[in-house]
Parts: C-alpha cells; sequence; structure tokens
C-alpha cells in the first residue's frame, strides 16, 4: 500500500517506542519520513531507508523548529504530515513537583505542539494541504490512583487536545486537517520501568487483553495521513484495546 508516497512527514520522537512505530509504516506507505530527537537519530534513519532523514533539535524550542524547517524546506521543499509523538512522563506528586518540572512537562507535551504547527503550517501550505497528529494519552480519561503523581502529565495532554480542536477550525481553510491519536499503555522502553503487575492491572481491565504496540498506534496514524481522513478533523481517536468503552 503506497497511501503515502512522496508524501513528507515529519515525526517529533520518531527514534523508539511510539514514533519509531509510526516512522516505519509511514515510509513503508512510501513516506518520506523525517525523524526529529533532541540525540541524534540518524542511525534510525539510516535503518528506515527510503530517503529517511535525522534532524536533532529542542521540540521544546523554537530555534529547535526553525533547524527542523529549515532542513525539511532543504531537503523536501514542503512538508504534508506533522506527528508529534516526544512526550515525557516524569512521576511527581503535588508536593514533590517543582515549577521547573511543571514547566518542562508543559513545555514538550504541549508547547511544542505549537511551535511545531507555526513553523511547519508554512510548508504544508506551500504543499496545498497537510495532516498534524498528536499523540496523546488516554489518561486524560481515567482516574488515577491517589499519589501517582501525574498531573503535571494530564494537563499537558488536556490542553494538546484543545489545541487540536482549536487548529482543526483555524486550518481548514488551508485544506490541513489536525487530529489525535489517545493510546492506552504501550510496549515502549518508556514503558519499561512500570512493573508487570502494574503493565497487567491496566490490560486485563482492557476489552483486548494484552499490552499495545507502536505498530497498533501506527495504524491510526496512518488512516489520519492520508487521504482517507480528508473529512476528519478536530478528533480524538482512542486507540487502547478498549480500556474507556465504557
Amino acid at each position: 500500500m503506497k497511501t503515502h508516497q512522496d508524501k513528507v512527514a515529519i515525526i517529533t520522537g520518531g527514534k523508539q517506542g511510539i514514533g519509531r512505530g509510526i516512522a516505519n509504516l509511514l515510509a513503508e506507505r512510501g513516506a518520506k519520513v523525517v525523524l526529529v530527537n533532541r540525540e541524534s537519530a540518524d542511525e534510525a534513519a539510516k535503518a528506515i531507508g527510503n530517503g529517511a532523514i535525522a534532524v536533532a533539535a529542542d521540540v521544546a524550542s523554537e530555534g529547535g523548529w526553525a533547524e527542523v524547517a529549515g532542513q525539511v524546506e532543504h531537503a523536501f521543499g514542503r512538508a504534508d504530515i506533522l506527528v508529534h509523538a516526544a512526550g515525557i512522563y516524569p512521576l511527581a506528586t503535588l508536593d514533590q513537583m517543582t515549577p521547573v518540572e511543571w514547566r518542562r512537562v508543559l513545555a514538550v507535551n504541549l508547547d511544542a505542539h505549537l511551535l511545531g504547527a507555526r513553523a511547519i503550517v508554512p510548508l504544508m501550505r506551500k504543499a496545498g494541504g497537510g495532516s498534524i497528529v498528536t499523540i496523546g494519552s488516554d489518561a486524560v480519561d481515567m482516574v488515577t490512583p491517589p499519589g501517582m503523581g501525574f498531573s503535571h502529565y494530564v494537563a499537558s495532554k488536556m490542553g494538546a487536545i484543545g489545541l487540536v480542536r482549536a487548529l482543526a477550525n483555524e486550518l481548514a481553510a488551508d485544506n490541513i486537517i489536525v487530529n489525535a491519536v489517545h493510546p492506552g499503555i504501550t510496549d515502549t522502553e518508556g514503558a519499561s520501568g512500570m512493573p508487570n503487575e502494574q503493565k497487567a492491572q491496566v490490560y486485563m481491565m482492557q476489552a483486548i487483553k494484552r499490552l499495545g504496540t507502536p505498530a497498533d498506534i501506527a495504524g491510526p496514524v496512518a488512516f489520519l495521513t492520508s487521504d482517507d481522513a480528508r473529512f476528519v478533523t478536530g478528533q480524538t481517536l482512542v486507540v487502547d484495546g478498549g480500556l474507556m468503552r465504557l
């Protein structure tokens, strides 16, 4: 399936985890993938192939996004897809959290999405349209146990939902759709520190009783960034094995 033939897809956090799964699938479907990571992702880009490139940049800074936009324009002259898969989730309760920690979580999980849109939308307009997908979390719909320390993470992901809806309205005239995908707990490097018993407690509440994989998330993102989704915008697609089915 070459649903993404010659499209240019920018994926933050594309070196590993969910971002890497998305990058692999979009490249398989014909896209020219741009991996954006704070550290070098050259080896990952080489492994993906199909003309993939890597850009080392801090997605929480305007300067980082200026670097991304500059390299993408130089290499391809356009952008068709932007996927925000980079994210951080340090645990800290209200009493433990510092203002610096709060600000960093919101910077990476929310500010980066606005800064990325400001930098990349002009390249999408040049291409005649595009698709933006935010990787959120079904944690926004869950009651987390006391003491989990998720307040900054959940606040950032809820803010991203609002941004998706607002940008969908604002950018529709430019033929740019904006949507979100909310995974459940996924088998990635980021979840490796979570005890297996705790993971099982979560996925046993799902309709599909197993951990999600990056490939499970990549498929819905491929749909939302294909021409099949051209009339879908401002939506949140929950991809969590049926945890949020009630």
